[in-house]
């Protein structure tokens, strides 16, 4: 028998072994040609009772589908969602199925179910490969999760304030301030924008002001997700080695404890000389992550630094792309940015820039909001792992080891929950307040629920979503008030957000869009 026959028989075998496992095996034929065909093989209960959408599930030909889901992601989403709402339908990635669920008895039944038949954690970890990259203490440790949950949330009334007072600094070094329309590459602006605002907020001066730590923090965010895609897509047993020679996210955060570290031993003297009668201690999510870290004991400078470093992956991923967003509705839409500049004047000529006044700026949260809707930076929400065998409300059985999520962006423009869902109507949750009188949480940007799932839902919904809002609605307001905002009419521009209302495209920031802004003069110093 030559070698070509060999290969050919050992192919035909493989196809024959993987067929079989998609008929019998619960999780989905990937595991087979991904390599992590494992013990939970041998259950005798399918995922094909729940129906692919974007192309076929059979042995091989699920590649077509996976590929077509990586294509137009949100066409398929959409598409299962429509003739399959009220129950569960599957996608196809590189390397499994995701279960998704669709409908709002869905949403609520997923936020409901103990940690303990659906994992949050696992749900992450598959997602970003927390564990393989960043190690098993950052994966499975998240005491800072709940400083950023509790006392961070909780003093955001005057870490914003040093928020605040970066903004001239952070805006006007990204944005020029020529009087004459001026190019702007939004992507980039706004990336670093946020990351020196997020950084003045999180570990204060000279820190937000260094321009190597601020571009390392940058690249840490843009490579991670990068570098979760590659790995997840490697055979289980070539992932650890993948990791180790081709992943540098690990020596990038590293790097980023160098930056870090040196404040922390300064800090930790003057606590230890000055005690609770320290009268200049910083308001930032440093000190807090320190305090927590000495209650704590045994943890050391080195592990508070990487907590913070990393805290820069979820604050500048997706406040770099809302902003992104909405600057670029600005530009779209720019007959309402006298209304929000107007709002913007008048509470900051009252309040300040304050947090009150922050709190205040309903029409620009209002804006926020439904520049989300319609732009979806998160593709999925409620990520979950299925740790044992478990039937959804609707009767769907999902058997363990399924991994399992909500699709965020058809329900956002299902127009059984918004009127005329694929307008662009930024006022449509202000509104709401200003006929009412009444201010209701439900008409937040920061508020959660089954039909708005921009911060995900429930008890595990984003933990710092709450100074996210405030950054952004503050950034929002001072670019507003200092600077004119329109579309970009060159022949190369793509200076519109990455889909137009009602367009149905790709609901993911354009990163290579361009928006013309024009320096405004300005009567009063306090809005400067």
């Amino acid at each position: 028998m030559d070698g070509l026959t060999i290969v050919y028989t050992c192919l035909v075998l493989l196809a024959a072994r993987s067929f079989s496992k998609w008929y019998f095996d619960p999780v989905c034929v990937a595991l087979v040609f991904s390599g992590k065909a494992n013990a939970r093989s041998s259950i005798l209960v399918q995922l094909r009772h729940i129906p692919a959408v974007g192309g076929p599930s059979i042995p091989l030909l699920f590649y077509l589908a996976a590929a077509k889901f990586a294509r137009c992601p949100d066409g398929v989403l959409q598409e299962g969602y429509e003739k399959h709402h009220g129950s569960a339908f599957k996608v196809a990635l590189p390397n499994r199925w995701l279960v998704v669920i669709a409908g709002l008895e869905g949403v609520e039944d997923i936020r409901r179910r103990p940690d303990s038949g659906l994992s949050i954690s696992a749900g992450s970890n598959e997602q970003f490969q927390r564990e393989l990259i960043l190690g098993s203490d950052l994966h499975g440790i998240r005491w800072h999760v709940d400083v950023i949950k509790t006392t961070f949330t909780q003093d955001l009334p005057t870490i914003l304030l040093e928020l605040l007072d970066e903004l001239p600094s952070a805006v006007q070094g990204n944005i020029p301030c020529a009087h004459e329309w001026t190019t702007l590459n939004v992507r980039s602006a706004v990336i670093n924008m946020v990351a020196q605002v997020s950084n003045r907020a999180f570990g204060g001066l000279p820190l937000s002001r260094s321009r190597a730590y601020l571009d390392l923090a940058i690249r840490f965010t843009v490579s991670r997700m990068k570098n979760a895609n590659v790995v997840k897509i490697m055979p289980r047993v070539l992932r650890p080695i993948a990791v180790r020679l081709l992943i540098k996210t690990r020596s990038a955060l590293l790097e980023g404890t160098t930056y870090i570290e040196p404040i922390i031993r300064t800090r930790r003297a003057k606590m230890k000389r000055f005690g609770n009668d320290w009268r200049d201690r910083p308001n930032d999510l440093l000190q807090l992550y320190m305090e927590e870290a000495t209650e704590r004991r045994n943890t050391s400078d080195q592990t508070v630094a990487e907590r913070l470093f990393l805290t820069n992956f979820a604050s500048i991923h997706t406040s770099s792309m809302s902003l992104t967003n909405a600057l670029q509705d600005l530009a779209v839409f720019p007959e309402h940015i006298a209304a929000l500049r107007a709002e913007v004047e008048e509470v900051v000529t009252s309040e300040g820039w304050t947090k009150a006044a922050v709190d205040n700026m309903w029409k620009v949260d209002s804006f926020l909001r439904e520049s989300q809707r319609l732009h979806t930076v998160a593709r999925f929400a409620l990520t979950r792992i299925a740790l044992k065998d478990l039937t959804l409300i609707d009767g769907t059985f999902i058997p363990k080891g399924t991994f399992i999520a909500i699709a965020t962006s058809p329900p956002h423009r299902d127009h059984r929950h918004y009127q005329s869902a694929d307008v662009f109507n930024p006022f449509r949750f202000s509104r709401t307040r200003e006929e009412t009188g009444v201010v209701s949480a439900a008409q937040a940007f920061t508020h959660t629920s089954a039909k708005w799932l921009a911060f995900g839902h429930g008890k595990h919904a984003c933990p710092g979503r709450f100074f996210a809002a405030d950054e952004l609605k503050a950034l929002v307001a001072y670019i507003i008030v200092n600077y004119d905002i329109k579309a970009d009419d060159s022949d190369d521009a793509s200076s519109g957000p990455a889909t137009s209302p009602a367009s149905g495209g790709k609901d993911t920031a354009n990163t290579s869009g361009k928006i013309m802004v024009r320096k405004r003069k300005s009567d009063s110093a306090a809005l400067n």
